[in-house]
């Protein structure tokens, strides 16, 4: 194995055994400089009151139990948009134009776009990328936090807006199970879900990996890049028996 795949590798393990909540990374291809730069000059650079947010809190110590297997590809979908590397321009594009807010630095750095429903009773859609992982946190209610005032109205973002495999806020825990399993961690009022697997590089993605790294030989790409590991975690919390916050995150990493 070589250097490059070990150190990612040890990446995906400390991403799956470590709490904090939906990622396709591959870091060196878009730093979060160019995201603020394709969607407009970040925000509150410097801040930690996103209570939302999985990439924030890395370095928990109290450690998940991993499951061998992944969820259903439709649980990193909503609103038609995939969560990967282009998400934030396609989701701009269609939802239109939202403030980048930046905030943390090296493992907890993270750049987020948050569109909400109109009206007095919110609704949160918000998409995140961090260092090594991709994410989106869809939740009602809670704390208010820095930058909370920037998030754009969406007539697309409602109470009922759901993931293309069926997740959606109201949801009892036992409709959360039926569409995810069994959870890896049940957590007084939430159900944690972390999961890894060894995946095959698919031949449309290889030729894109190929366009990236134009000084790399077929046979370098294929010794480094055939397979990868996907690491997933997904976050449900509960409030009188009823999902108002959910998180996936997705990391791919050689």
């Amino acid at each position: 194995m070589s250097k490059t795949r070990t150190t990612l590798t040890q990446s995906v393990w400390r991403f799956l055994i470590l709490p904090a909540a939906f990622c396709l990374v591959i870091p060196p291809y878009v730093p979060l400089a160019a995201v603020a730069t394709q969607t407009g000059s970040p925000s509150h650079t410097s801040d930690n009151s996103d209570w939302w947010s999985y990439t924030r809190r890395p370095d928990a110590d109290d450690e998940r139990i991993s499951q061998h297997r992944e969820p259903a590809a439709s649980t990193f979908q909503i609103l038609g948009f995939k969560i990967d590397a282009e998400t934030f321009g396609k989701v701009t594009a269609r939802l239109g134009k939202a403030t980048v807010i930046e905030r943390g630095d090296a493992s907890t750095g993270r750049s987020q776009i948050c569109y909400s429903s109109p009206g007095d009773h919110k609704t949160y859609l918000i998409f995140e990328k961090g260092e090594v992982n991709d994410a989106f946190y869809l939740f009602s209610g809670g704390p208010d936090w820095k930058g909370s005032e920037l998030c754009a109205d969406s007539n697309l973002v409602t109470k009922n807006l759901s993931t293309a495999s069926g997740l959606h806020l109201g949801q009892t825990t036992a409709q959360v199970r039926a569409i995810l399993g069994t959870p890896s961690v049940v957590a007084g009022d939430s159900l944690i879900y972390s999961l890894g697997v060894e995946k095959k590089l698919s031949g449309a993605d290889f030729e894109k990996l190929r366009r990236q790294n134009p000084g790399l030989s077929p046979d370098a790409l294929h010794r480094n890049y055939d397979s990868y590991t996907l690491g997933v975690y997904i976050e449900g919390r509960f409030v009188t028996g009823r999902l108002t916050y959910l998180a996936i995150s997705k990391i791919e990493s050689y």
